[in-house]
This record gives structure tokens, C-alpha cells and sequence, in this order.
């Protein structure tokens, strides 16, 4: 199935839920296999970052083991505004890769 979504794609976002620690594994494992099927630009978005308990951006770049290239970015898929930001941040890269095609 990972192989079908993947056709095509141009780019993804990895969502992740901030307070629950115990779904990272699970995250890294979908990190890995959609860019081993598309490698393609991507984003990582730290979902309920608007909780008491939600992780730190920067230890849960740690426990997903994101390089510091790869955007891990605040979100509160409740807002319009925070997701709209994630998915122009994802354009961006699309935008980007595809301009160093064209070189």
C-alpha cells in the first residue's frame, strides 16, 4: 500500500502527535519508508503543540532522530493558520527541488 501512495507524490507531511511520546516510533518508521519509496521533500509537523503536555520541538527532533535539515514544525491542526503555514512550508521545498532540477 506504502508503494501506491507514494506514486507520484511530489512531497509529504509526517504529523505527529506532541503528546504521545509512545506514537514516535511509529512516525520514524513512516519517515522512513515513504522516503525510501519517494524521495521527496518533506515536513514534519508537531501536532497539539498548544497542550501542556505537549513535547518540546527540540527533544522531539531527538526521539524522531530528525537530521537538522528536515523541518519539524509547530502545529495545531485546529488552526487554520498553523496548518497553512506546514503546507507552505512543504510548497516551499516542492518549489525548491523543483528549481534545482530545472539547473
Amino acid at each position: 500500500m506504502w508503494e501506491i501512495l507514494s506514486e507520484g507524490m511530489l512531497g509529504f507531511v509526517v504529523m505527529v502527535d506532541s503528546t504521545r511520546p509512545e506514537t514516535f516510533r511509529e512516525a520514524r518508521s513512516i519517515l522512513e519508508t515513504f522516503r525510501a519509496y519517494a524521495p521527496t521533500p518533506y515536513v514534519v509537523a508537531a501536532n497539539k503543540q498548544d497542550h501542556k503536555d505537549a513535547w518540546d520541538i527540540d527533544d522531539m527532533r531527538l526521539a524522531l532522530r530528525l537530521d537538522p535539515k528536515v523541518k519539524l514544525l509547530t502545529c495545531v491542526a485546529t488552526s487554520k493558520e498553523k496548518v497553512k503555514s506546514v503546507l507552505l512550508e512543504l510548497l516551499y521545498g516542492i518549489l525548491a527541488e523543483m528549481e534545482e532540477g530545472r539547473s
